[in-house]
C-alpha cells in the first residue's frame, strides 16, 4: 500500500491578531517525463497506464495519461510535503525503513538531517524546523516512512504501521499541552472512495485508530488536507452525539489520469490545485478557492488557461471552511438536487458533467459523511433506498449499538 506521511504545522494560540494568511494545497503532480503529446508516437503516454495508444493526445495533457512537463515551471516558494505513492519508483514501492531517497528528500530541507540517526531507523523519522512568519511561533513536524496499510507486509509492524499513531498522539497531546494548533497533511486519506462502493485505502482497525486519533484531539486539529484520489472532495467526523467535529478536505489532482479502478465509470478529472484562506492567529479555516484547467479546451486553443473553478463559501453558502459549516454543506448535498449537481462537477474538476441520480448521491454522500467501517456499510446497505432529498443522514452513536437516524431536515 501506498505511504501515508504526516506534516504537522503548530502555531501558538496566543497570536495576536486576525491576519489573513493563504496557502496552496497542491497534490497527485504524477510527472510523465516521457509524455510527447502531439507526436507521432502515442505509445510514450505513460504506457504502463495506458496500454493502448494515445491518439491525438494534446500539448497540454490527455485524460488517459499523466501530467506532461509543460503543466509544470519553476517557483521559488517554501513546500511542506507529503510523499505519496507515485514519489517513489516502481510507483506502490516504497520501502518500509531508512533508504536513501528518504534521506535525500528531508535533506533538501536541511543539509544535516542526513546525518540524523533517527533517519536510518524503521520507526517515524521526524524533523522540525521553525516556521517562517511574523511571530516566528510555530514549528512544523513530519515523518517520511512507509504505513504499509494493505502489503501483507504489515504484520512486521506488529498491528502499529511505523508507529504513526503513536506518534501522532504524542505531538497532539504536546500541541494540546502547549496551546497549539495543528494542521495534518498527509497523501492516503481513511475512509472510502466516493466514485464506487467499498474501496477504502486502510486496513479497518488503522482507519478505526484514525478515527479515535481525531475524535480524541480534534479541538487541536485545525484541518485535514489529503489528496490521492485525484477528486475533489471532503470528509466529516463527527464525536459520540452526532456533532461534527472535524473535517478533511480531498484536493482534486493535476494528474487528469483516468483511474481503472472497478465500478469506476469515466474516472477522469480536469487538472486542478486549490488555495486556502486561514486565520494566522488561529489556523480556523475561512474559506477555499480551486483552480482549474479545462484540457480539452486548452489542447484546442493550444494555450492553457487557469480560471477559477468555485469559492467554497460561495457555493455551498456557508460562512466559512470549518468542520460545522462543511456539515450544512453536506445536509444540501444530501438534500438539495441542485447543490449535489454542483459539488458532483466539482468533483471531477467540472469534467463529468452527466446527472448525479440515486445511486452516485448515496456513493458520494456516504463516503463523506461516514468514514468508519460498519457505519459506512450501514448507509451503502441499510439506507440506500430510503436516502432522499428530504432527508439527512447523522450518525449517532449508542453505548453499545452504532446506528444511523434518518433525520428530516
Amino acid at each position: 500500500m501506498t505511504p501515508l506521511a504526516w506534516l504537522i504545522f503548530l502555531v501558538s494560540w496566543g497570536v495576536a491578531g486576525a491576519e489573513l494568511g493563504r496557502f496552496w494545497h497542491i497534490s497527485d503532480l504524477h510527472l510523465d517525463p516521457n509524455y510527447t503529446g502531439a507526436s507521432k508516437d502515442p505509445s510514450r503516454c505513460a504506457p504502463q497506464l495506458a496500454p493502448q495508444p494515445v491518439l491525438n493526445a494534446g500539448p497540454w495533457g490527455d485524460y488517459l495519461c499523466d501530467s506532461p512537463w509543460t503543466s509544470f515551471s519553476d517557483r521559488d516558494t517554501k513546500v511542506y510535503a507529503a510523499l505519496g505513492n507515485h514519489d517513489f519508483h516502481p510507483k506502490n514501492q516504497f520501502p518500509a525503513q531508512g533508504n536513501s531517497i528518504m534521506i535525500r528528500w528531508q535533506n533538501c530541507g536541511d543539509p544535516g538531517l542526513a546525518t540524523n540517526p533517527t533517519l536510518q531507523r524503521e520507526v517515524p523519522s521526524i524533523l522540525e524546523k521553525l516556521l517562517s512568519g511574523p511571530s516566528r511561533a510555530g514549528r512544523s513536524c513530519g515523518p517520511q516512512h512507509q504505513s504499509l496499510l494493505q502489503q501483507q507486509r504489515a504484520d512486521r509492524w506488529h498491528g502499529r504501521p511505523g508507529q504513526q499513531f503513536q506518534w501522532l498522539g504524542d505531538v497532539l497531546n504536546n500541541a494540546s499541552r502547549d496551546g497549539e494548533m495543528v494542521y495534518i497533511i498527509g497523501h492516503v486519506p481513511p475512509g472510502f472512495f466516493e466514485k464506487t462502493q467499498n474501496k477504502a485505502w486502510f486496513r479497518e482497525s488503522f482507519n478505526e485508530e484514525y478515527l479515535k486519533v481525531i475524535q480524541k484531539h480534534h479541538r487541536v486539529v485545525a484541518g485535514q488536507f489529503f489528496g490521492h484520489h485525484h477528486t475533489d472532495s471532503f470528509r466529516m467526523f463527527y464525536d459520540s452525539t452526532g456533532a461534527p467535529i472535524s473535517v478533511m478536505f480531498l484536493t482534486p489532482g493535476v494528474t487528469p489520469w483516468k483511474t481503472t479502478l472497478p465500478g469506476v465509470v469515466d474516472g477522469a478529472n480536469n487538472p486542478g490545485i486549490r488555495i486556502f484562506e486561514y486565520d494566522r492567529a488561529t489556523l480556523s479555516l475561512k474559506d477555499m478557492v480551486t483552480y482549474f484547467l479545462n484540457l480539452r479546451q486548452a489542447n484546442v486553443q493550444e494555450t492553457p488557461l487557469w480560471e477559477q473553478e468555485y469559492r467554497l463559501t460561495e457555493a455551498y453558502q456557508v460562512p466559512d471552511a470549518s468542520a460545522s459549516s462543511m456539515h450544512v454543506a453536506l445536509t444540501r448535498i444530501a438534500s438539495e438536487p441542485d447543490v449535489l449537481q454542483r459539488y458532483y462537477i466539482y468533483n471531477s474538476v467540472s469534467y463529468n458533467h452527466v446527472t448525479c441520480e440515486d445511486i452516485c448521491r448515496l456513493e458520494h454522500v456516504c463516503a463523506i459523511q461516514q468514514v468508519a467501517f460498519s457505519t459506512y456499510a450501514t448507509c451503502l446497505h441499510g439506507l440506500g433506498a430510503k436516502l432522499v432529498p428530504s432527508f439527512l443522514l447523522t450518525l449517532t452513536l449508542l453505548p453499545s449499538l452504532h446506528m444511523l437516524d434518518v433525520l428530516p431536515l
